[in-house]
């Protein structure tokens, strides 16, 4: 019993292993393209950031905020001086990265728009679009995926933040692959 206990804990280790080293060197992450509307996830600082730098750069006119009621949102806002000049338009049910999808996309449908840029963190993208690509369904929508690195607002808290969520995302990305998020907010 004692081998298997060590067997199982080194197999956890190899997939830990595993998973940051393909999210350091191959996560998605593409290179920005014209688009309808950017959609910015809540959850991270620095998205936020991505996005609006995006939209400052001319790459869509609308940026969607997925769980627009966040605090992170709203903090991030208020650090960086964006103005909230009537080009957002807020999603405030998202609870997870599935619902994230399914609800910005039914957003997409109700304004028409064909194509969006979707922005989350690095270590965040592959369950993103992963979770995106089984919410489109038969949706024909045009998705870009462009990665958030950080934030220009550096804090330890921010720091201890990052580690905190990179430890969790292994687990949470075998959640989605598993199809847990329909019974699960993961």
């Amino acid at each position: 019993m004692n081998k298997i206990f060590k067997y199982i804990i080194l197999c956890i280790f190899c997939l830990y292993l595993l998973f940051f080293i393909k999210n350091i060197f191959f996560s998605v992450d593409q290179k920005p393209i014209k688009s309808d509307v950017i959609i910015v996830l809540s959850g991270d600082l620095g998205r936020l950031e991505k996005a609006y730098d995006l939209y400052k750069s001319g790459y869509a006119n609308y940026i969607i905020l997925s769980n627009s009621n966040s605090k992170v949102f709203q903090d991030e806002q208020a650090a960086l001086g964006i103005p909230d000049n009537g080009q957002f338009i807020d999603e405030p049910y998202a609870t997870s990265t599935y619902t994230n999808a399914k609800y910005t996309l039914a957003l997409m449908e109700k304004y028409h728009f064909k194509s969006a840029i979707v922005v989350s963190s690095n270590y965040h993208m592959d369950r993103v679009k992963l979770a995106y690509d089984r919410a489109l369904g038969n949706k024909d929508v045009k998705l870009t995926y462009v990665a958030s690195k950080g934030s220009s607002i550096d804090s330890a808290h921010f720091i201890n933040r990052r580690m905190t969520l990179r430890l969790e995302e292994p687990i949470k990305y075998i959640g989605y692959l598993l199809g847990l998020y329909r019974w699960l907010d993961l």
